[in-house]
C-alpha cells in the first residue's frame, strides 16, 4: 500500500498507537488517573473526550502534509479528502467547543460572570506552555544559522513579540519559520478574539440596556476583528464555526432536544454527519460542513458518548492533554521528519522509513504531551488561580484602607 494513498488504514494505524500509548501510560502510572474525573463526575464528559481525537488529528493532518513536502517541496493542504479533513474539521470544532463552553457560562452566569478570573485564566492557560515552544524555536534557528545575526537585534526582537502576539514573521530571515510548528498559532489568535470580544457580544446579545450601547459594542468588536487580525486578516468564515459552539450552548437547554441526543439514532446522525464532512467535503468552514458539524457537535455536547468511544480512560487522558499535543505535535514532526534524518543513513522518503518514524512520532507526542501537562500545563493553571486571588486579596485590602 502506497502511503500517500487516501485509505484511513494509516490514520487508524496512528490512532492506534496513540490511544495504546495513553492507556499503557494510565496502567504503569496510576497517578495520572487522578487528572481524571469519572464520566459521570464531569458535565461535559463527551467534550472532554473528543478534544483528544480532534487534537491528534491534527497531528495526523500535518503527518500527512509532510509526507506531500518531502516529494514535492511544497507545504499544502493534502489532495486526499479525508487527510484534509480530519485536520480541519478538528480545528472547526475545537473552535465549536470554545464558543460552546464560554458562551453557555455566561449565558448561566450572565452579570455574575467572573470576568477577572476569566481573563487571568486565559493567559495562564495559553502561555506557560507556549513560551518554553517559543524558545525551542528561537534556539532552533540560531543554532541552525550558526548563533549569528542576519538581522538587526531590534529586528528580531520585534518579531519574537509578534510570536508572542501569535503570528509567525520568520525569525532573522530564516524562510518560513513558522513551519518549525506547523503554523499551528494561527487558531490561537482566532481564540483571541474571541476571549476579547465575549464581553461585547455578551453585551449586544444578553444584557442590552440601549441601542447606543449595542452600537458602541458592535464598534468595539470590529475595532478587536481589526486589530487581532492585522498582519493576517481574520477570516469571517473561521469566525463562523464558533457560531456552531454558541448554538450547541442553546441546543442543550431544549429539554426535548438534549433528550433526542441522548438517543441511538442520534448518536448514527452523528457518526453518518460526521462521515459525510470527512469523505465528501473538501473545505470544512463553508456553511454545508459547519452545519453537519454543529449537528454532531451539538449532539456530543448533549451527553452522547458516540457508544462509548468518547469515555475510554485512554481518550479522556488525550483530551486532558490535547493542548499540549495540538501545540507540540509540529515541532516534533519537523524535528523527527526534518532535522534528525539529516545525521543518520536513511532517507525519510522511503515509505517504509517515513512509516517507522511516523509511528515513533505517536508514541512520543502522547509521552511529551503527558509530562508537559503535568509539569507545565497543570501548574500554570493553578499559578492563574493563585493570581486571581492574590489580586481579589488586593482589591478587598485596598478597598478597606
Amino acid at each position: 500500500m502506497n502511503v500517500a494513498s487516501d485509505s484511513v488504514l494509516w490514520a487508524l494505524m496512528a490512532y492506534a498507537l496513540a490511544v495504546a500509548t495513553s492507556g499503557l501510560l494510565l496502567r504503569y502510572f496510576p497517578a495520572l488517573q487522578r487528572h481524571l474525573s469519572h464520566p459521570g463526575q464531569s458535565r461535559y464528559a463527551s467534550v472532554d473526550g473528543v478534544r483528544g481525537y480532534l487534537a491528534f488529528g491534527v497531528f495526523v493532518h500535518h503527518m500527512a502534509i509532510i509526507w506531500v513536502f518531502l516529494h514535492t517541496g511544497v507545504f499544502n493542504v493534502p489532495e486526499s479528502t479525508f487527510y484534509a479533513q480530519i485536520g480541519l474539521a478538528s480545528v472547526a470544532l475545537f473552535f465549536m467547543i470554545t464558543g460552546f463552553l464560554f458562551w453557555g457560562r455566561l449565558m448561566e452566569k450572565r452579570r455574575d460572570f467572573d470576568w477577572l478570573a476569566f481573563a487571568v485564566s486565559r493567559v495562564f492557560r495559553l502561555y506557560p506552555l507556549y513560551l518554553p515552544l517559543l524558545l525551542l524555536v528561537i534556539f532552533s534557528v540560531f543554532y541552525i544559522q550558526g548563533w549569528t545575526f542576519n538581522d538587526a537585534p531590534l529586528e528580531v526582537a520585534g518579531q519574537i513579540l509578534g510570536w508572542l502576539l501569535f503570528d509567525r514573521p520568520d525569525i532573522n530571515q530564516y524562510p518560513q519559520t513558522g513551519i518549525l510548528i506547523s503554523n499551528v498559532t494561527w487558531t490561537l489568535s482566532y481564540e483571541v478574539f474571541f476571549y476579547m470580544a465575549l464581553p461585547l457580544f455578551g453585551m449586544v446579545f444578553l444584557y442590552r440596556r440601549s441601542w447606543m450601547q449595542t452600537v458602541l459594542c458592535l464598534l468595539g468588536i470590529y475595532l478587536l476583528y481589526q486589530l487581532v487580525g492585522w498582519e493576517h486578516s481574520l477570516k469571517k468564515h473561521f469566525l463562523m464555526s464558533f457560531l456552531g459552539g454558541v448554538a450547541a450552548a442553546y441546543w442543550i437547554r431544549h429539554p426535548g432536544l438534549r433528550a433526542w441526543s441522548q438517543t441511538h439514532l442520534a448518536g448514527i446522525i452523528a457518526l453518518v454527519a460526521l462521515l459525510v464532512v470527512v469523505t465528501q467535503f473538501q473545505k470544512s468552514f463553508a456553511v454545508m460542513p459547519l452545519a453537519l458539524l454543529t449537528l454532531v457537535f451539538s449532539i456530543i455536547a448533549s451527553g452522547h458518548t458516540l457508544f462509548g468511544a468518547l469515555t475510554l480512560r485512554s481518550i479522556r487522558w488525550m483530551g486532558e492533554i490535547s493542548y499540549s499535543t495540538y501545540l507540540l505535535h509540529g515541532f516534533l514532526i519537523w524535528l523527527m521528519i526534518q532535522r534528525v534524518p539529516l545525521s543518520l543513513p536513511f532517507d525519510t522518503k522511503e515509505p517504509l522509513t517515513f512509516v517507522m518514524l511516523a509511528a515513533l512520532c505517536c508514541c512520543l507526542l502522547i509521552i511529551i504531551s503527558s509530562l508537559t501537562f503535568l509539569y507545565i500545563e497543570k501548574p500554570g493553571m493553578e499559578a492563574g488561580k493563585k493570581v486571581v486571588h492574590w489580586l481579589r486579596q488586593r482589591a478587598q485590602a485596598k478597598a478597606k484602607a
